[in-house]
């Protein structure tokens, strides 16, 4: 296929802007990137769209056409909210000999993806054999109009092992069959504590799982989709494993659409905060923007903030992180970046405030494997039922955020409740200290339960947690209230430190909670 064919589809409504006489190159594939420097994801003899997210004047055009022009790429389409794209794009695609395109806003980049896809595959002819026959049927799943599961499962079919797609917290977005949780988490740990990828995990049962990234181009592991499927990539094998190479493209493919998605989102959501901000904001104008982002307040509505650092592009990564941790729980969620920290509205969805914390903390907690020496830092707010106070709201979380990065932790959260009580005194402690702390009262009983298989610690927090009730404390653990009072009475052997006056109490509880 030629540009001017594709030029001239109605639908599509492309516009030449450069490179009139440059129509006749030939279209050999389709990619779409933002990246500043594109150069090792982009083919020759493609079409690359873009956002123009990258471009922040002259200078970066300039740099970006250089890119493309020495791949040797086909075309350049820009896709953006503006009519045209920038003047400084325009001239540096024309002194590169460069053809550049213009795409409407009402039509998205899937429709000239699927197009392309559909032509080459005509343009393959005669019946598929082997792995060219494999590839065609993927690519005709997708520009069918096929589903992910419908592409993951025709894979897993050619290959005839189970495959699924996941994110870098365990999540399985698609599969080819239900995955137990710790094989979920077995899977997500093996994929970010790899040295090198492809990796493998290995089941309970000897079963061999291999993990393979989805996109090269991901700002992070962390911010990452991944396949898994049954069986060590060498022995997969041969033809196979192109195949799931290509498996890995298409699923980039159909993620990059999501993210084009969203990122219309986030420029409503970038909206609303800079009204907030302004000081200025009225009420119709918020509820509009809220309509927009179809987040609904009246069943509840929280705010969270996440910090990440040690890591580059930080922001970017932050933003897919903290959006990963929310959506599967509260699909309504839209995340901006706001100087290189992630903010995101969460609608309750049926959920409590705790259970959404409760969930954040657990997959974020996942990532503690691919984190190296960065950091991540959450913030919670609580939560409000109108959006008069979302101003207040964002800056509770916000405040929440600052005091949870005083932990030391790789991965610490904080919500509106904890500021106001003693974790967030304790979060401003330094770790070496918080140790030292815990391990002069508790050191002890972790020593003595280690080597007798004792549970002196658990009965501890739970006597504490129980406000000292022996009865509902024995309840708990499911024993007689004599064998209670007989560790109870080595706790403070071992400890030196009564368990009947408060202050006493106290300390063995921040002591528990200096974790």
């Amino acid at each position: 296929m030629r540009l001017r064919d594709l030029c001239q589809v109605d639908h599509l409504g492309l516009k030449v802007l450069t490179g009139h006489d440059l129509l006749d190159r030939r279209v050999r594939g389709v990619s779409t990137t933002d990246l500043p420097d594109p150069t090792r994801f982009v083919k020759p003899g493609e079409l690359v769209l873009t956002e123009l997210t990258w471009h922040d004047g002259p200078d970066s055009a300039r740099r970006f056409v250089a890119a493309l022009t020495g791949v040797g790429v086909a075309a350049l389409c820009s896709g953006t909210a503006l009519k045209v794209p920038p003047s400084d794009l325009i001239d540096a695609c024309a002194e590169a000999g460069l053809p550049l395109l213009c795409l409407s806003v009402e039509v998205p980049f899937s429709a000239v993806t699927e197009y392309v896809l559909r032509r080459l595959i005509d343009e393959l002819g005669a019946a598929p054999r082997g792995l060219q026959g494999s590839r065609r049927r993927l690519a005709s799943v997708l520009v069918d109009g096929g589903s992910l599961t419908k592409l993951v499962t025709a894979v897993a079919g050619e290959l005839d092992v189970p495959c699924w797609v996941m994110s870098a917290t365990g999540r399985v977005i698609v599969g080819s069959q239900p995955l137990a949780d710790h094989d979920r988490a077995r899977l997500a740990h093996a994929f970010l504590s790899a040295r090198f990828l492809p990796g493998m995990s290995t089941r309970e049962d000897g079963t061999l799982l291999s993990v393979f990234p989805v996109s090269k181009g991901a700002p992070h592991r962390i911010a990452n989709w991944f396949l898994a499927y049954a069986g060590e990539q060498a022995g997969v094998g041969g033809e196979h494993e192109d195949l799931i190479v290509e498996l890995a493209a298409l699923v980039a493919l159909e993620r990059s659409r999501l993210e084009a998605a969203q990122r219309i989102e986030r420029r409503v959501f970038d909206q609303l905060l800079d009204l907030l901000a302004s000081g200025e904001a009225n009420l119709p104008g918020v509820v509009s923007r809220l309509h927009t982002l179809h987040v609904e307040t009246e069943h509840g509505l929280l705010a969270a903030t996440l910090r990440i650092e040690g890591v580059d592009r930080a922001d970017e990564v932050g933003a897919a992180v903290l959006d990963e941790l929310l959506r599967p729980i509260a699909p309504g969620v839209a995340t901006a970046r706001e100087d290189g920290e992630a903010v995101t509205l969460v609608p309750l969805a049926g959920n409590t405030a705790e259970e959404i914390a409760e969930h954040v903390l657990r997959g974020a907690r996942t990532l503690e494997a691919g984190l190296g020496k960065a950091r991540i830092a959450l913030g919670l707010s609580s939560v409000t039922t109108g959006p008069a106070g979302l101003s207040s709201l964002i800056e509770e979380a916000r405040h929440a955020r600052t005091l949870a990065a005083l932990g030391r932790d790789r991965v610490s959260a904080m919500t509106a409740e904890d500021v106001g009580s003693h974790r967030s005194l304790l979060a401003a402690i330094p770790g070496d200290l918080r140790r030292s702390f815990r391990t002069r009262l508790l050191g002890r009983l972790q020593e003595y339960d280690a080597a007798n298989q004792t549970d002196l610690i658990e009965t501890l927090e739970t006597f504490l947690e129980e406000s000292g009730s022996w009865a509902a404390t024995a309840d708990r653990l499911h024993v007689h209230v004599n064998t209670l009072r007989y560790r109870l009475k080595r706790i403070e052997e071992l400890t030196g430190r009564s368990l009947n006056t408060l202050e006493e109490r106290v300390d063995f509880l921040l002591a528990l909670r200096m974790r």
